[in-house]
């Protein structure tokens, strides 16, 4: 890209994903081409192949995981080369799909696709485990609305707030159907809104993919949650997108699975 003299310089970075969350960017559409009207980009691998390397930065968004050294090293050049660092998506910010490898048999699970060939196998963390994140894009993949009103506000030199409120706000006012009380197992109450309640529009019960909000009653949510349905179930919705970490480290609650016991008959 051809550089702009005096614009803001932002890089938008993958690590190890789908890289879901950048297309959600590029599907803005005309709003995103007004976007590149008023910043230089440097770094877009979906834009551009080769990227213009910068001294710095204004804004860098890391979308992946942070899984081979590689990434590791990149995210924490891009650290130190930016002025914000923004974590966007599930993956970067909570470890995402990849984490389900982590409540599993590691070597196990890998043999699953590598049958013979050496590969790394590392514990999967989350972007802030090894830099310091400014802000946290959430969602899986993010929603492009609040992607766009977030950056703006960032390019006035101000990190954003998010309003701390449940994806329950958002279903309620919608209209849609609390699948909680037709006794489903259901994150919403405790995961931060912003996403429109795009998965309980579908039926499909919230999983937890933006993480928990401030102020979350977390343990009413578990105790209930753990009293009407099995503990490994209830921690295998959790897993499904790397909540599951995030919302019991703050409890007093094992999490390890209970394996099943074989009943034995004492009558004789």
């Amino acid at each position: 890209m051809k550089y702009k003299k005096n614009k803001p310089r932002i890089a938008i970075v993958g690590l190890t994903s789908c890289e879901g969350c950048q297309f959600v960017i590029l599907d803005q559409g005309k709003r995103f081409l007004d976007l590149l009207k008023e910043v230089q980009v440097d770094e877009f691998r979906l834009i551009e192949d080769d990227p213009e390397p910068a001294s710095g930065y204004d804004i860098c968004f890391i979308e992946g995981n942070p899984i081979t050294k590689a990434n590791i090293k990149l995210l924490q050049e891009m650290r130190k080369r930016s002025k914000f660092l923004i974590a966007l998506g599930n993956c970067a910010a909570l470890g995402g799909v990849w984490e389900l490898k982590n409540y599993q048999d590691k070597n196990k699970t890998i043999r699953q696709v590598y049958k013979k060939t050496k590969v790394e196998n590392p514990d999967i963390k989350e972007v802030d485990n090894f830099v310091k994140v400014d802000l946290t894009i959430p969602g899986c993949p993010i929603n492009g609305d609040e992607f766009m009103e977030l950056v703006w506000q960032l390019l006035k030199g101000r990190l954003p707030q998010i309003p701390q409120k449940p994806v329950c706000d958002e279903c309620q006012k919608l209209g849609y159907e609390c699948l909680l009380q037709k006794g489903e197992i259901c994150l919403g109450p405790i995961t931060l809104g912003g996403c429109k309640a795009v998965c309980l529009k579908s039926k499909q019960a919230c999983w937890g993919c933006r993480g928990s909000f401030e102020g979350a009653q977390i343990e009413n949510l578990m105790k209930y949650l753990l009293k009407e349905f099995p503990r490994e179930k209830v921690y295998h919705v959790m897993e499904v997108f790397g909540a599951r970490d995030s919302i019991l480290k703050k409890l007093d609650i094992d999490t390890t699975p209970k394996k099943a016991t074989k009943k034995v008959n004492t009558k004789k």
